[in-house]
């Protein structure tokens, strides 16, 4: 969408657009290059926002959730209000991301939206439904079924044991229904032109794309989910490295009920074509009744440049994929071009500290495992209750600097992974390159540095982005945990998980009887504005009781020791065991080293009343 040239408003002319190679959907939209703009004739709001969101889409909205979510860290604190633009309207016919893994659901069930997602997911999938790999759609050989997880491993290490098949199309407005109890609002048709950050914070210039009117908005932090031809990006100089362009491809969208042809197969999500002539892929959706075709190789041809393909190619590819009768009515709905790019950014944050970037910003990642969309949602997650923290008085603004020093290696693990599921799955290269397992890569990502307090047995050594959840360290970075809780009798519900325990606030857990630990968080949290969540959780605990003491093994806790745990779920101390005696001694002790510990983690000392937050 241009800006009008005929604005009375000087510099909002042709020159702010820029064209940019297309890299995704819709690919065929110029976006804006920021630069000098006079905006001293445009009315500002007169609201200041805590935080303003450029784009609307899955990663935006999942950023303005979980900052109203985790702006509710007390009963005297509301949400953090947010507000996102987006050019475009909401989701729009091509589906895109179509799959939520475990660490996702994970997110959502922290949310109170896992039900509501799986409910949506259920009206077109099936919940089992997994990825297929054959010659021809309909009646070819079968070459491989995909377990993607051992469903036994799945169930040791998360309460959520099912993917979610669910497009953007049907995700996007199951989060704009609960955008409202979150305190965020999501506006479309209005295309962010221009912002300029200062010390105090970030003033953003918009614009109607229909009645061409600007407004201006001012807030304390600006998030920039503009997607992987991101102007935020590029106006911050921030550089991008990687493999780069792997595949120009092309999608086709198509309709007409195939499942009476599909038998079983109609409930995979994914089905891979694979044979001589033609190689390809289908996303099944409403049990066969619609599907997203995509084209890897037709014949000699691998690449699918803008516009390549006529209407009769395209349907002669998806009859050549499915097997499908010729004399069937299809109706091919829409042929969407894009390219497949692998790439991560170098950093996440502005040098003045009050922009950041998240989602295809800050990494384009190709489909092949699924990893795009969840790897976005994963930075959403962990800059959300930074923010929040940071807003609400109880950080300081260090702690956001974490978020690059967290996110960049793990998006990198991620993108690293989904590039060489694509050269073994897509070009087949052999040998086959190595990869990490579904589980590692999805739920077993670790932070080597940031808002941690790391252990001294590390030595300072920079350790690996991922670790196997199947035998966790309970080291700080890593992942808290899952472990079934059973409650105690009277305490209603049968049971729940490690990681139900963790939500706005810090959680420090400790698995032995009278912990001297719980009794310094309480009174830490009583005499300062860090509340924290306290429990024990062992044998003969309440209202909680790890039975068999399997939160005590996974978490490898010895004696005397305990967990601060992050609001993201991500450990971030090991607490030692005290070595004063005497109950006065030892609990002063320990609330001297927690304060210490709070301190190191949000960025201001906790450990002097005139020091507090």
């Amino acid at each position: 969408m241009s800006i009008n040239n005929q604005s009375p408003v000087n510099g909002a002319s042709r020159e702010n657009e820029v064209e940019v190679p297309p890299q995704s959907f819709g690919s065929n939209v110029k976006e804006v290059k920021f630069g000098a703009f006079d905006h001293s004739g445009i009315p500002l709001e007169k609201e200041e926002w805590p935080v303003l969101i450029i784009g609307s889409s899955m990663v935006g909205m999942m950023t303005g959730l979980l900052l109203g979510y985790h702006g509710q860290i007390l009963i005297c604190f509301g949400s953090i209000r947010s507000v996102s633009f987006d050019r475009h309207p909401p989701s729009g016919l091509h589906p895109r991301a179509a799959g939520l893994n475990y660490r996702t659901v994970e997110v959502l069930r922290q949310l109170g939206l896992e039900n509501e997602a799986k409910a949506e997911s259920a009206k077109e999938f099936d919940i089992d439904a997994g990825m297929l790999i054959v010659e021809r759609l309909v009646g070819g050989k079968v070459i491989a079924q995909v377990q993607e997880n051992n469903p036994v491993e799945v169930k040791e290490v998360t309460p959520c044991t099912s993917w979610l098949w669910i497009t953007q199309a049907m995700f996007e407005p199951l989060l704009r229904a609960n955008a409202g109890k979150f305190g965020c609002t999501q506006l479309y048709g209005k295309l962010v032109v221009h912002y300029e950050e200062d010390e105090y914070g970030v003033l953003v210039v918009v614009q109607d794309t229909k009645t061409q009117e600007y407004k201006k908005y001012r807030a304390q932090y600006l998030v920039a989910a503009d997607g992987n031809r991101s102007s935020a990006r590029v106006k911050e100089g921030i550089e991008l490295t990687g493999a780069g362009t792997l595949r120009n491809s092309v999608s086709i969208r198509i309709v007409g009920d195939l499942t009476r042809h599909l038998g079983t197969r109609s409930v995979h999500g994914v089905v891979y074509v694979l044979n001589p002539q033609i190689s390809g892929g289908f996303r099944l959706e409403n049990q066969g009744k619609t599907a997203l075709v995509m084209v890897n190789r037709a014949g000699d041809k691998k690449e699918f440049p803008e516009g390549s393909v006529s209407a009769e190619e395209a349907r002669k590819y998806v009859y050549e994929l499915s097997g499908l009768p010729e004399d069937m009515d299809l109706e091919v709905q829409k042929c969407s071009y894009w390219t497949m790019t692998s790439y991560n950014a170098d950093r996440l944050q502005s040098h003045g500290g009050r922009v950041l970037i998240a989602g295809d910003a800050a990494h384009t990642v190709p489909p092949t495992g699924g990893l795009g969309g969840n790897t976005g949602i994963g930075d959403a997650h962990n800059l959300a209750w930074k923010l929040a923290f940071v807003l609400k008085g109880l950080a300081s603004r260090r702690l956001l600097d974490t978020y690059t020093q967290e996110r960049q290696p793990v998006d990198a693990f991620a993108v690293d992974q989904a590039t060489k599921r694509f050269y073994n799955r897509v070009d087949h290269v052999q040998p086959p390159l190595p990869e990490e397992g579904n589980l590692t890569v999805e739920i077993g990502y670790r932070y080597a540095d940031g808002a941690m307090i790391g252990e001294e047995e590390d030595g300072g050594r920079r350790r690996e982005p991922f670790e196997d959840p199947l035998t966790p360290s309970g080291t700080a970075g890593t992942r808290f945990p899952h472990a079934w809780l059973d409650a105690v009798e009277g305490e209603g519900g049968e049971h729940v998980s490690t990681l139900d325990l963790v939500r706005q606030k810090l959680v420090l857990v400790a698995t032995e009887p009278e912990s001297a630990w719980i009794a310094a968080a309480q009174e830490v949290s009583s005499g300062g504005p860090v509340a924290i969540d306290a429990y024990e959780l062992h044998e003969s605990s309440t209202p909680w009781r790890d039975a068999t003491g399997v939160l005590r093994e996974k978490a490898k806790l010895r004696a005397g020791e305990a967990l601060l745990v992050r609001p993201d779920g991500f450990i971030a101390w090991r607490a030692r065991a005290a070595e004063t005696t005497g109950a006065a001694k030892t609990t002063a002790s320990l609330v001297a080293q927690l304060q210490w510990a709070l301190g190191r983690l949000l960025g201001r000392p906790l450990n002097d009343a005139g020091d507090r937050l």
